[in-house]
């Protein structure tokens, strides 16, 4: 039979057997490796948001001192930071951000706003009560965080610790006592829903006021994390403006006078996408810049680096130079935020990192994971102090003005006093707002890390350097 077959149609027919089959396998393989990216994603995600959603345990709790209602939103903060690191190549470069200058001023204006997360469980030895908050350290507590449900204020059921906190004032007249909305509630679209109209918007600025006066609250601090990033409805940067231009008109004609901030994000890709920012400037009292977890572990960056620098290391640059508090405070006074209503994030939690290799414990050491200590990641500042007690090595980063620690394959980003006296001098001699700290619970509020006389060193170590008379 195959010599019936002419010569030249039994090379076609040959050529036409092996092309064929070869162009089924390419599809084939092409298919393949769609399906193979696709199942490592949506497992990827899927990771994630069960990580979000993990049940807390009293092991971690007494472990790290932070309970996972923080650490689901700062764990979703600092990704979101990490993500802004992918995105930067549509950050706006054309803006110029100058070198720190000198604004002394007078310091009676500034304030020390220090969050206070409503802890998971109060009878647990390792979370702060409001009775054991020092009122005399903060101008402002912000208590959080308050939900945003069906377009409104939801407190659940901490009305008791509103109202304890709202107490402290009777020791501290000039206290001033806020309810922050946000954290967890952001993972089920609260602010998105209800900024869409102005029906929903007027139903929640209601609600806020119906909370602010009837638990004596001294105002409102919005902590949307983050408008129009990530994918979301970029009107939502537009309703944003039109929320808080009604909440400052709806404040200003109440008899309390309250106060209006916002939380704000410091990456620079996150700012421009998010932000119409001389307009917020026009309606905030002030605004709370989140000035941390500019370093974080992520699988696709998989080094060590700091929490929260005051400066850029000298061999950063590129994008790598604007990830430091200076560079974005100056960015929103370049984008049109006046310094005066800037007030700097402070952390009181580290973050922590695995190394690869304990004998390369330097900064852009190659690391495979999370620390040992604290959560995900996170671990608090009394936590810190007695992993240097047990023998970690200390280094303080002249450039960056910040330290960092390790021991075997623990190694640990911080603020300490001397990190955070730094950042108070520069805060004031350059004239923005005052400093935010995050939180009160994570700070050593037991006095383990000195003496049971010395609690709240971080907190203390800012209102020192803040509001002292004069510069030594």
């Amino acid at each position: 039979m195959v010599n019936q077959i002419p010569v030249p149609q039994a090379k076609y027919e040959l050529l036409t057997n092996i092309r064929q089959p070869r162009w089924r396998t390419q599809v084939v393989c092409l298919t393949l490796s769609f399906l193979v990216v696709g199942v490592l994603f949506i497992t990827r995600a899927c990771l994630g948001i069960l990580l979000l959603k993990a049940p807390r345990t009293d092991e971690f709790l007494e472990e790290s001192h932070i309970d996972n209602a923080k650490i689901a939103t700062w764990l979703r903060r600092a990704r979101m930071y990490a993500e802004s690191t992918k995105a930067n190549q549509n950050a706006d470069r054309n803006t110029s951000v100058g070198a720190s200058e000198q604004y002394l001023r007078d310091t009676a204006g500034q304030v020390l706003v220090c969050y206070y997360t409503i802890p998971g469980d109060l009878n647990s030895s390792w979370e702060l009560s409001p009775s054991y908050i020092d009122p005399h350290i903060c101008t402002h507590i912000i208590v959080g965080f308050a939900g945003v449900v069906n377009s409104t204020l939801d407190i659940g059921d901490n009305s008791l610790i509103y109202k304890r906190v709202v107490a402290l004032k009777n020791l501290e007249p000039n206290l001033k006592v806020m309810i922050s909305a946000g954290g967890n509630s952001e993972l089920h679209d609260g602010f998105s829903e209800m900024v869409k109209n102005h029906a929903n918007r007027k139903k929640f600025i209601q609600s806020v006021l119906n909370v602010t006066k009837t638990f004596h609250l001294d105002g409102f601090d919005v902590d949307w994390e983050f408008p129009a990033w990530l994918g979301a409805d970029n009107r939502e940067k537009i309703h944003f403006v039109q929320l808080l231009q009604e909440l400052r008109k709806e404040f200003d004609r109440s008899e309390e006078k309250l106060i209006l901030s916002v939380a704000v994000a410091a990456p620079q890709a996150i700012v421009d996408q998010s932000y119409s920012i001389p307009e917020m400037a026009e309606h905030v009292d002030f605004i709370n810049l989140m000035s941390y977890d500019y370093h974080f572990y992520v699988w696709y960056f998989p080094v060590t680096d700091l929490n929260a620098p005051l400066f850029p290391r000298c061999v950063e640059t590129g994008y790598l130079s604007t990830l430091n508090v200076n560079f974005s405070a100056q960015y929103w006074v370049a984008k049109g935020m006046p310094r005066e209503k800037i007030v700097i994030g402070i952390p009181a939690y580290g973050h922590t990192y695995k190394l690869d290799n304990p004998a390369n414990h330097n900064l852009q050491a190659p690391a495979s994971g999370f620390g040992e200590l604290g959560v995900n990641g996170f671990v608090s500042y009394p936590t810190v102090c007695q992993f240097l007690k047990s023998g970690a090595i200390n280094v303080f980063n002249k450039d960056s003005r910040v330290p960092y620690a390790f021991k075997d394959r623990e190694w640990i980003s911080y603020d300490n006093e001397e990190s955070i006296f730094y950042k108070s001098k520069w805060i004031r001699t350059n004239g923005f707002k005052g400093a935010m700290i995050l939180s009160l619970n994570v700070d050593d509020w037991k006095g383990t890390c000195y003496n049971a006389n010395k609690t709240f060193p971080l907190t203390r170590t800012i209102s020192k350097v803040l509001f002292e008379q004069t510069d030594k």
